[in-house]
């Protein structure tokens, strides 16, 4: 037995004698998606099921990049021969010194945890965190994957949480169900220095800001919610329905709240893309002659935030849009 494989079995030797597996809480019967057998462990949080008609993203984590083809294994351990100096040069490629996703030899090692550690359970029963956001930009169910064997049950979000393998991911905001589970699984995993929390652990070594600029962002979404979620003039485009709401609004002034997918120049615009779903964008169009708007706003920074635009809602192209002519339309809260 390698040392790998003494890892994984005593981490859920220690799970198991410590009771820590998380048991599902009574659930909404409108949030259960369905149960169904994990066909394919594509990574650490994303899993595709039989029977079920797209792919998933995990709820409340987010685990390291890895490389999945044949010599997914062999590149891990070169990357590990240089690592951090690999991690320092991708951030900064991304010139604005936020946290990178890259592949990382912790990610591999998470992969395969992940594969042995869900391989046991006969089936699994996924389930939503609320009615609100369902599906992610990329067309993904967003779920929590509760493994089921012999009557006992468990949140493999939370206990992935719990032994290191991810850190608590609020990025797009805190968990509705199981916030003060996750926040409690996280503790545990920094007092034990398990996973990530490890310094000999070969992967992201800059949790800390990762961890400051995603509770930004959920407190973003907090404040949306407690100021302006019942105002029928704002639309939370994170949320299912709210771009075909957009519909009975043409030629009206509104204000929209989301998060830019990207930024696109030409010669005589930029246009400010805000991704709804796989080739569904909301765009904040910028002329060239407004250009210097870009620079007041900040938006090498801003764009990595939920941010408001207000201004008329038009349709181009088939796309909805707000052409923005003043800086004042712009603002983060």
């Amino acid at each position: 037995m390698n040392q790998y494989t003494k890892k994984i079995f005593f981490l859920l030797f220690i799970s198991f004698i410590w009771g820590r597996f998380v048991f599902a809480q009574t659930t909404d019967a409108t949030l259960v998606i369905g149960t169904y057998k994990i066909s394919k462990v594509t990574d650490g949080d994303t899993f595709r099921f039989a029977g079920l008609d797209r792919s998933t993203r995990l709820l409340g984590i987010d685990t390291e990049e890895t490389f999945k083809d044949k010599k997914a294994e062999l590149k891990s351990q070169d990357l590990a021969q240089n690592w951090p100096a690999e991690y320092n040069e991708t951030k900064e490629k991304k010139g604005n010194n936020f946290p990178a996703k890259t592949d990382t030899p912790f990610g591999f090692e998470t992969w395969k945890w992940t594969e042995s550690f869900v391989k046991d359970f006969d089936e699994v029963r996924l389930e939503k965190d609320d009615s609100l956001r369902s599906i992610d930009a990329y067309g993904r169910y967003l779920v929590y994957v509760i493994l089921i064997k012999d009557g006992r049950e468990v949140n493999y979000n939370i206990e992935c949480v719990k032994l290191g393998y991810s850190p608590y991911f609020n990025k797009y905001g805190n968990c509705k169900r199981f916030d003060r589970e996750f926040r409690e699984a996280q503790e545990y995993a920094q007092k034990n220095k398990l996973g990530i929390w490890n310094k000999n652990t070969l992967g992201y070594p800059d949790y800390t800001q990762r961890i400051e600029w995603w509770e930004k962002r959920a407190n973003q979404i907090k404040n949306y919610e407690d100021k302006y979620e019942s105002d029928k003039n704002y639309f939370n485009l994170m949320n299912d329905g709210e771009y075909n709401r957009l519909s009975n609004y043409l030629d009206k002034e509104i204000v929209v709240f989301g998060n830019i997918s990207d930024v696109k120049e030409s010669s005589n615009l930029t246009k400010l893309k805000i991704n709804i779903a796989k080739g569904v964008d909301f765009d904040l169009v910028i002329f060239k002659d407004n250009k210097d708007i870009l620079d007041k706003f900040n938006i090498n920074v801003n764009k990595e935030y939920s941010i408001y635009t207000k201004g008329k809602l038009q349709e181009y192209k088939g796309y909805y849009e707000i052409i923005i002519n003043d800086i004042s339309q712009l603002w983060i809260e």
